[in-house]
C-alpha cells in the first residue's frame, strides 16, 4: 500500500525524471487481457492507494478497491472535495466502479470533512466475511474553546462489512476510530495525520499517524478480543521529533515471535536518512517499544517510505522489504532503492541482505507489495513500483530457497500494460489474491492518472520432454539414401500447482536445428527442403502421439571428430483472441515454466578408431630442416642452420617429417582433420611441394601460408614426409636470417600443439674476378745521374710504368654493407736503398673516389709535377745520394737477368691498399709509376 506525502514534504507530483531505458520481458503476469478501471472525476487521484477484496457476504464476488482522495464530495456532505472509495466488478468496462458512501453528514461546527482526503489508504481485511476499510488523514475536528473553535487535523478512517455497507452492530464499524486526541495541540496528537497508513489483522485494525508529537509519529493498533478492545501505541520520546513514525505501517506475525504481531512502521525523516521501527507487540503492555531500528543509509533518501512483509525464501518467517525511492547514485545514474532484510529465526541483522536499485529519477521502490507466489514455486514474490520511470514500470522479483533473486523476472511498464497508456503507473500496489481462481494471485496497479490495472497471473506448465535420437553413434557405413538418423519428440506438460485435472489443449510450437555451428553441415532433415538444418513443428498437447522425424548424412564429410549436435527449442504457440466485456479466462492462455529450461541439446557421435570412449586422442609429432635443391640438410652452428649463400643457390627444401606414434596408452590415435599450416618467410618464393613416398596422395595449398593436409584422419602408427621448395630469389646481401613457423593442428584430443620455428641464418661469399693489365712495354732506365734535389718533374725521373688493374663483382653491389680492398706491396727502392719504382698517381673509376692517396707520403713524396713547377723536395739521408757523373747499367753486356720481388728480399717495398668505396659491378685502379734512371 502506498503512501501520501505531499502535506509532509516538499515534493511535488509533476516533476520531470530522466530514464535509462531497461529492457521489459514478461513471465506469467499477463498484460493482454488487462483490465483497467477510469475514475469518475480528472485529478481525484483515483489510483492513489489500492486493495483486493473478496466479497461473501450478499453477492460472491472479487472486488477491486481503490481510493480518490481528490474526489468531489457527495451532494449530501455540502462541500466541495472530501475524497472516496471506489469498488469495482470484475468486468472489462472501465467506468462501472461505485462509490462506498461513508454515511457522513455535514458538521461544521464539529468536523471539517473539506479536503479530508478520504482513500488515501483502503485496505480489505482478508477471509470470509472480511471488512474494507478507508482512511482520511486530513480529517478535521474542532475543539471549541469558547466562541473560538481550533482545528485539529487528527485523522480518522472508516471501517464497512464486507459488502461495503455500514451495520452498526458491528462493533467494528460503528466505533469512531478516532484514536487522536483533538484537545491536545501539536506537541500531543492533536495534529497526528491518522491513516496515513493503515490496514487489518485478523483481529484488529493498525493505523499510522506521523504528525502525533510534533510530529514524532506513532503508529496505532487496536487490538479486539470480542467485544473487548485495547489500543496499542507508541509513546511520546525525547528527540524524536520529526521523524514521521507510521507514515507507513505494516503489521505480522512470524516476525520475532511465531505467534505474536509485530507492527513496522516507516520513520522516513528519522536523522534525516529515514529508518523503519519493527515493534513487538506484547499483550500485557500497551505500550509499544522498538525491539530494533533498521535506518536508512542516504540523507533524503526517504527510507521507510514503503515497507512489505514477505516469507521469501519459505523458512516460516517473514521477511522484511524497505523501499527509499529518493536514493540516488549520480556517477552510476541510479536512483531509488528497496533494501532486502532477511530474518535470521526471529533476528535482524542492521545490513540488508540485499540491495536492489533503479533508474534515476524513477521512484524505484515508492509501493513495495507481497503479491503471493505468482508463479507456484513454493516462495513468495514481490512487486517493486517505480512510478516516474518514463510511464512508470513494476517490478516482479520471485524468490529462492537463498531469498529474493535480485534480477526482475518481469518488467511490466505502464506505456503497455493496458489498451491505454497509465502515466504514473505502479504509484500503488496490493497483491497476493487470486481473483479469478486459477490458482494464480493476481496483481493490483493504481497510479496518479485516474487509472487502476488488474493483472492476473496466468497458469505455469512444465513440459515433460522424451528427446531421444538414434543411433548414438552412427557409422557411416550404415546409412541409407533414406534415412541415416531418427529423432524423437514425445512431449507433455503439467500445471505448476500440481492439478492434474488442468486439461487444456495446449500447442507448442517447436524447432529442431542440426549443425548450428557446424559449416558446412553434415547432416540435414528429409523433408526440410528450404533449410534442410532446420526442422519446425506444432505439437498439440496432450493429444499428439510421439514424433518421429529423418535426417540424412551428407556425403563427403570431412569432420568426423565432432559429434553432430541436434538443437530443440520450443515455444507456446499463442492464441488468437480479443478481450470481450467479460473477463476471459487465463487457464487456455499458459505459459511455460521460466525456471525450466526450453531448449536441449543431443549429440551423436560418429564411429570413430579411437578406443573405449570414443574421443581420439592423437600425439602428432614433427621433425623438420631446411635442405639444398638436392635435398641435403644444411649445415648447424650452435643448433641453427646455416646457409651459405652463393649466387649459385636457387632453391631450397624445407623437409618435414610428421609422426603419431603412441608415446603412452592414452595417446596416439587417429587425428582427425590433421593439418599442417606452413608460413612462408619473406625472403623465399613458394615453389611446390613433393611426398617422396608415391603412395600418399597429399595435397598442399598456397594463399597467405601453405597448407597441407595429413589425412582424414591420420592415422595412428602413422608417418609422412613433407617437402616443401621454396625458391631462392628474394636472398638479398640484407638477409642475415629467415624463419619459417610450422604448426600441426588436428580436431582430436592434443594439448600440446605448439607453433614451431624452422631458422636460417645466412653467411654470404662474394668472389669478385681480379684482371692486371699493363700499358708500358719492357723499359730499360739509364742516362745522367741526377740527385733528388735536382729533379722536378717526373720526366726528370725516367720513364713512365702504368699498371691497371680490374676488379669484376657478379652480384649485388655491397653497398653499405662492405666494400673491396686492395692491397699493395710496392717495390720502391733497391737493396742499396736507391730509388726504383717512383709511385707517382693512383687513379680509381667505378667508386665513390677517384684516387687513392695512402697515408706516410706513399704517392708522389718529392711533390714533382708535369710541368716541371718546383716543389717542396725531399731530404734524404747523405749516404744514399749518388754523384751525377756516377752510370749505373742494371743489365750488364753479360744479359744477366735479376728479378726484382718483394717476396724474395731483392727489392724493398711498401705496404698500402686502397678502398673500393660504394663499389659497382666493375671497378678500376689504374698506378702510374717512374723507372728511376739513375
Amino acid at each position: 500500500m502506498a503512501s501520501y506525502q505531499f502535506h509532509l514534504s516538499t515534493c511535488c507530483i509533476f516533476w520531470f525524471f530522466s530514464c535509462v531505458a531497461r529492457t521489459c520481458w514478461g513471465f506469467n503476469i499477463d498484460t493482454k487481457f488487462s483490465m483497467v478501471k477510469e475514475g469518475k472525476t480528472n485529478g481525484s487521484f483515483f489510483g492513489f492507494s489500492v486493495a483486493l477484496h473478496k466479497q461473501t457476504s450478499g453477492e460472491k464476488r472479487y472486488l477491486l478497491l481503490t481510493g480518490a482522495p481528490r474526489e468531489l464530495a457527495l451532494p449530501k456532505e455540502q462541500v466541495n472535495r472530501t475524497g472516496a472509495m471506489y469498488y469495482c466488478p470484475l468486468t472489462m468496462i472501465t467506468s462501472d466502479c461505485e462509490r462506498m458512501d461513508i454515511g457522513e453528514k455535514a458538521d461544521p461546527k464539529n468536523k471539517i470533512l473539506e479536503n479530508m482526503w478520504l482513500g488515501v489508504s483502503v485496505a480489505s481485511q482478508g477471509g470470509p466475511n472480511g471488512r474494507v476499510m478507508a482512511c482520511a488523514h486530513r480529517y478535521v475536528a474542532v475543539l471549541w474553546s469558547g466562541s473560538e473553535g481550533q482545528r485539529r487535523i487528527t485523522g480518522r478512517c472508516y471501517v464497512r462489512g464486507n459488502n461495503l455497507t455500514y451495520d452498526e452492530q458491528d462493533e467494528w464499524q460503528h466505533y469512531h476510530y478516532e484514536l487522536c486526541n483533538y484537545n491536545e495541540d501539536q506537541d500531543g496528537t492533536g495534529m497526528c495525520n491518522m491513516g496515513i497508513g493503515s490496514g487489518f489483522t485478523d483481529d484488529g485494525t493498525y493505523f499510522g499517524a506521523p504528525g502525533s508529537y510534533n510530529w514524532q509519529g506513532n503508529p496505532f493498533f487496536v487490538h479486539r478480543d470480542g467485544w473487548e478492545k485495547t489500543d496499542f501505541s507508541y509513546p511520546k520520546m525525547k528527540n524524536e521529533a520529526n521523524n514521521y513514525i507510521g507514515y507507513t505501517v505494516q503489521m505480522g506475525k512470524k516476525v520475532f515471535h511465531p505467534d505474536r504481531y509485530t507492527i513496522a512502521a516507516g520513520a522516513p525523516r528519522y536523522l534525516h536518512k529515514g529508518a523503519v521501527y519493527l515493534m513487538d507487540v506484547n499483550k500485557d503492555d500497551t505500550v509499544l517499544k522498538a525491539n530494533i531500528i533498521l535506518e536508512g543509509e542516504q540523507v533524503g533518501s526517504y527510507f521507510g517510505n514503503a515497507i512489505a512483509f514477505a516469507d521469501l525464501n519459505n523458512n516460516g518467517w517473514k521477511d522484511v522489504i524497505i523501499g527509499a525511492p529518493y536514493y540516488f547514485e549520480r556517477k552510476v545514474e541510479m536512483g531509488g532503492a528497496v533494501y532486502i532484510y532477511m530474518n535470521e529465526g526471529g533476528t535482524f541483522q542492521k545490513s540488508p541482505s540485499l540491495v536492489l536499485k533503479g533508474n534515476p529519477g524513477s521512484y524505484f521502490g515508492f509501493a513495495i507489495a507481497n503479491i503471493g507466489d505468482v508463479n507456484q514455486d513454493g516462495f513468495e514474490d514481490i512487486a517493486v513500483g517505480a512510478p516516474f520511470d518514463d510511464f512508470g514500470k513494476v517490478f516482479i522479483y520471485h524468490s529462492s530457497a537463498d531469498g529474493l533473486i535480485e534480477a526482475p523476472r518481469q518488467v511490466i511498464d505502464g506505456k503497455k500494460a493496458a489498451p491505454v497508456e497509465i502515466k504514473s503507473f505502479g504509484y500503488s500496489l496490493a497483491g497476493g489474491l487470486d481473483v479469478d481462481e486459477n490458482s494464480y494471485p493476481d496483481i493490483l496497479i493504481g497510479s496518479l492518472s485516474d487509472k487502476i490495472a488488474l493483472l492476473r497471473a496466468r497458469p505455469v506448465i512444465s513440459i515433460i520432454r522424451n528427446f531421444s535420437v538414434t543411433p548414438k553413434i552412427v557409422d557411416t557405413r550404415k546409412c541409407t539414401t533414406d534415412s541415416c538418423i531418427e529423432v524423437k519428440l514425445c512431449l507433455s506438460y503439467l500445471l505448476n500447482t500440481g492439478n492434474r485435472n488442468y486439461k487444456k489443449d495446449i500447442n507448442l510450437s517447436y524447432t529442431l536445428e542440426v549443425e548450428r555451428d557446424q559449416r558446412p553441415p553434415r547432416v540435414k532433415f528429409n523433408e526440410s527442403r528450404n533449410q534442410p538444418t532446420v526442422y519446425k513443428g506444432k505439437y498439440s498437447m496432450p493429444s499428439d502421439p510421439c514424433k518421429t522425424i529423418k535426417l540424412l548424412l551428407m556425403s563427403n564429410i570431412r569432420d568426423k571428430l565432432h559429434p553432430i549436435s541436434i538443437l530443440l527449442n520450443y515455444s507456446i504457440h499463442e492464441k488468437d483472441a480479443r478481450a470481450g466485456n467479460r473477463m476471459r479466462s487465463l487457464d487456455g492462455f499458459p505459459v511455460l515454466n521460466d525456471d525450466q529450461k526450453h531448449v536441449e541439446t543431443k549429440e551423436i557421435e560418429f564411429q570413430k578408431e579411437c578406443g573405449m570412449d570414443n574421443k581420439c586422442r592423437s600425439n602428432l609429432q614433427m621433425q623438420y630442416a631446411f635442405a639444398s635443391e638436392n635435398f641435403v640438410p644444411l649445415p648447424r652452428k650452435n643448433r641453427i642452420q646455416i646457409l651459405d649463400y652463393k649466387e649459385a643457390v636457387k632453391k631450397l627444401t624445407l623437409i618435414i617429417n610428421v609422426t603419431n606414434y603412441p608415446s603412452d596408452d592414452n595417446n596416439g590415435e587417429d587425428a582427425h582433420q590433421a593439418f599442417l599450416n606452413i608460413t612462408v618467410p619473406q625472403t623465399l618464393l613458394y615453389s611446390g611441394f613433393r611426398y617422396p613416398d608415391v603412395h600418399i596422395e597429399g595435397d598442399c595449398k598456397y594463399e597467405e601460408t601453405v597448407i597441407c593436409e595429413l589425412g582424414n584422419p591420420f592415422p595412428s602408427k602413422y608417418k609422412v614426409e613433407i617437402r616443401i621448395i621454396f625458391e631462392a630469389s628474394n636472398i638479398t646481401l640484407n638477409t642475415k636470417s629467415f624463419v619459417s613457423q610450422l604448426q600441426l593442428s588436428t580436431q582430436s584430443f592434443q594439448e600440446d600443439l605448439e607453433p614451431r620455428k624452422a631458422e636460417v641464418q645466412v653467411e654470404f661469399t662474394v668472389q669478385p674476378t681480379f684482371a692486371v693489365t699493363s700499358q708500358s712495354s719492357q723499359k730499360y732506365f739509364s742516362g745522367v745521374v741526377m740527385g733528388e734535389s735536382a729533379m722536378e718533374t717526373f720526366t726528370d725521373i725516367g720513364s713512365p710504368v702504368e699498371f691497371t688493374f680490374t676488379v669484376l663483382n657478379r652480384g649485388e653491389p655491397l653497398g653499405d654493407l662492405g666494400m673491396f680492398m686492395i692491397h699493395f706491396e710496392w717495390p720502391f727502392e733497391i737493396l742499396n736503398g736507391k730509388w726504383l719504382l717512383y709511385l707517382a698517381e693512383i687513379i680509381i673509376n667505378g667508386t665513390e673516389t677517384t684516387n687513392c692517396i695512402p697515408p706516410g707520403d706513399i704517392v708522389n713524396p718529392l711533390n714533382l709535377t708535369e710541368s716541371g713547377k718546383k716543389r717542396r723536395k725531399r731530404e734524404l739521408d747523405p749516404t744514399f745520394r749518388i754523384a751525377q757523373s756516377e752510370n749505373v747499367q742494371l743489365f750488364p753486356k753479360q744479359n744477366k737477368r735479376i728479378t726484382l720481388d718483394c717476396t724474395s728480399g731483392t727489392a724493398r717495398c711498401i705496404y698500402f691498399q686502397c678502398p673500393l668505396t660504394n663499389m659497382s659491378n666493375e671497378a678500376t685502379v689504374t698506378v702510374r709509376a717512374r723507372l728511376w734512371n739513375s
